[in-house]
């Protein structure tokens, strides 16, 4: 018999689990009889020892210990040396999720092939192909990687039989720090959002812990006790000891012996919460950040689900009931909850819905979760004087989840044409300050004379979140050759302005003016951001740059100008009836105009409306304006809007498109679609009139 497993793979300890037959979920003790496993090697000249053993070698000061390694997983820089061998992080876990494969067979009296492991919900994909490597180095059939938070969700959600509730998980854990905000129903698990850092445990408070202690004792005896690897070992056991402790009791006693001298320091709660202050800050900031992300309040959230071992610390309830009113959510063991969500969805993916009643309420619910960092591209910006990281799928969107852009190039006969693509996850518009997950070199590119071949690129993230790429070539339909190279050494030209290229599309730079009089309110608003957003995807960001205006009885940009999907669909989403009044006083031209003066053609003025503007003569004026400079306006209007006046500001009567409801992203997607398939502007940005519309 072959059975599954769920794996909580813990920077300080980790944890298995399984699925009984009965269809609960029960957590796996190893052969010390323990629910936990030091995340700790320690390597000898036989074997390399793991768990319980390795760490109190390492708490008697021997140095051929590996610990914390989860931190540095997908790092290619990061290697340790034991017995003339090197070690990568992906190297490590391997070795100790053979060692938990062991420890479940042998609780389990069988063959353990299949399992789901957790990680970080903060993971990034370098992170998680290590994860998925390690586990199959372990020789384990890594049915799915699943994110810790909605793992303990997943255990959580098994006991609870409301119809809705919208909680928070704060999973701070040995190594990393994670925020997930998710609704659970009867039937799914929906995850809204997350945030996190990787680097933020607490490992973090101990070494605060370690610190004050052997300050104290230099202070006393004049020497620093962290010179000596013996003593900080010691120390690292005795502060993670300590830390336990100070959640039961008000003070504890640190002992501390080198060069011959004792000292032993009492620690208080008041003074470790003083010492960390700044840590518990940190979590703060990233709960907060991702409360605004996803357009939530703490009035919002209906409980606080505290998982890992780190939030035993009385701060951290406290500082939970500060901001809620209300004590953190029960039910679940801290420790134990990862492993056992890991081990009903590892049970569910490999065996399909159990008919136990008791199962319905949690592990055959839908679980919906979503990636924690945007993906992109390294892009020029508008005027080509700097890269800059143009994000595709906005963090937060559900995985799996794909988005398909088009990127216009120039190619040339008899030369073998290629599209070189380095990708990037994170937020940060300087490509330097993301993580560059590889370089992408499409070819197998039919040149096309006279105008760009339109590539159309897939990105996805797949249900472990890991990135997936392909591409094909719109005129042939042939799917284009793609290799995933070496990412350079020297990246240091990402910082300097773009060599000067005679082959590249204009700059597109194009305003989206949306109508947001009262009579937009409801399905119209609904329809005209699914569009926009819709537009969004299928233009060329790489070579445009778009902004949105918001127009009533006054004007505002709801988003500048920019090669940002993520920043587009944040400012689409904040469209709000009477934030720029109720009535129809206001034209976008002017405002439009204004923005759009210092940039180069192409420039483009999209106008959504559904009535009738109360000064048309004005507007007409000011789009007649806008058509002088050489800005193109396209209109389109719906409902109540009038057809004539929107030839007088279109730019040609072509351009002029009276639609419906139903038929509005179909507008948008051809505006976006002939947009990029004109190759506006030309390699020499020589630009003339676009039609749009054909009548």
């Amino acid at each position: 018999m072959h059975t599954t497993i769920g794996i909580d793979l813990g920077t300080t300890f980790s944890a298995i689990a399984s699925v009984d037959q009965t269809g609960r979920a029960v957590v796996l003790k190893n052969e010390n009889d323990e629910v936990l496993t030091p995340s700790v090697i320690w390597f000898n000249e036989d074997s390399p020892v793991v768990g319980a053993e390795a760490k109190e070698m390492q708490a008697m000061g021997e140095e051929e210990i590996a610990s914390f390694f989860k931190r540095s997983m997908g790092d290619p820089y990061f290697s340790l040396h034991f017995f003339d061998k090197d070690y990568s992080a992906q190297d490590l876990s391997a070795i100790l999720l053979k060692k938990l494969k062991a420890s479940a067979e042998a609780a389990l009296g069988t063959v353990v092939e299949k399992a789901v492991i957790t990680v970080p919900a903060y993971f990034n994909n370098a992170q998680r192909e290590a994860t998925i490597e390690a586990g199959r180095t372990a020789g384990l059939d890594v049915l799915r990687i699943i994110n810790e938070p909605t793992a303990a969700a997943i255990a959580f959600g098994l006991n609870q039989q409301v119809n809705e509730q919208t909680i928070l998980v704060y999973d701070l854990g040995g190594g990393t720090f994670d925020v997930t905000i998710m609704q659970l129903t009867s039937d799914e698990i929906r995850v809204l959002g997350t945030d996190g850092d990787h680097e933020l445990g607490g490992k973090n408070w101990d070494d605060r812990i370690i610190n004050w202690t052997a300050q104290q004792f230099e202070e006393e005896f004049g020497v620093d006790p962290l010179s000596d690897s013996l003593t900080f070992n010691e120390l690292l056991v005795r502060a993670e000891n300590a830390k336990k402790q100070l959640s039961a009791r008000d003070v504890t006693r640190i002992s501390i012996t080198h060069g011959g001298e004792k000292g032993k320091y009492d620690l208080s709660v008041s003074t470790f919460e003083e010492l960390t202050s700044d840590l518990l800050e940190r979590t703060q900031m990233l709960v907060e950040r991702l409360l605004d992300e996803i357009r939530l309040s703490w009035k919002d959230i209906d409980g606080v689900l505290l998982v890992g071992g780190s939030t035993r610390m009385p701060m951290v309830a406290k500082w939970i009931r500060e901001m809620t009113g209300q004590d953190p959510l029960r039910g679940v063991n801290v420790d134990e909850a990862v492993a056992m969500g890991a081990a009903l969805q590892a049970d569910l993916d490999a065996n399909g819905p159990r008919k136990s009643e008791m199962l319905s309420l949690g592990s055959s619910r839908k679980i919906r979760d979503v990636m924690s960092h945007s993906l992109g591209l390294v892009a020029e910006n508008e005027d080509r004087s700097r890269y800059l990281n143009s994000i595709i799928i906005p963090k937060n969107l559900p995985i799996p989840s794909e988005e398909t852009r088009p990127y216009q190039l120039y190619t040339r006969p008899g030369n073998r044409n290629e599209m070189e693509v380095l990708m990037l996850q994170g937020e940060n518009v300087r490509p330097l300050d993301c993580q560059i997950i590889g370089r992408y070199v499409f070819s197998g590119i039919e040149h096309e004379p006279d105008k760009p071949a339109i590539l159309d690129v897939t990105y996805a993230y797949d249900s472990n979140g890991v990135i997936q790429v392909k591409a094909r070539q719109r005129r042939t339909a042939a799917e284009l050759e793609v290799q995933v190279e070496a990412i350079p050494e020297e990246l240091d030209w990402l910082d300097l302005p773009p060599t000067e290229r005679d082959t590249i599309p204009a700059h597109l730079s194009l305003i989206i003016a949306i109508d947001l009089s009262g009579s937009m309110s409801g399905s119209p608003l609904q329809k005209s951001q699914e569009a926009a957003k819709d537009f969004v995807r299928q233009i060329d960001l790489a070579n445009s740059s778009v902004g949105l205006m918001v127009f009533s009885d006054k004007v505002q940009m709801s988003q500048e100008l920019c090669q940002n999907a993520k920043s587009l669909f944040h400012g689409i989403d904040g469209w709000t009836i009477g934030s720029v009044g109720y009535g129809n006083a206001a034209q976008p031209f002017t405002e439009a105009r204004n923005l759009l003066a210092a940039r180069e053609d192409p420039r483009f003025i999209i106008v959504l409306t559904d009535g009738i503007w109360y000064d048309q003569p004005k507007a007409i004026q000011e789009a007649d304006k806008c058509k002088a400079d050489g800005i193109e306006i396209i209109a389109i209007g719906f409902s109540g809007a009038d057809r004539k006046f929107l030839e007088q500001i279109a730019t040609s009567d072509a351009n002029a498109l009276y639609t419906n409801l139903s038929d509005l992203t179909a507008s948008f997607s051809k505006i976006a679609q002939v947009l990029t398939e004109s190759g506006v502007g030309g390699p020499e940005k020589k630009h003339g009139k676009l039609r749009i519309f054909s009548k």
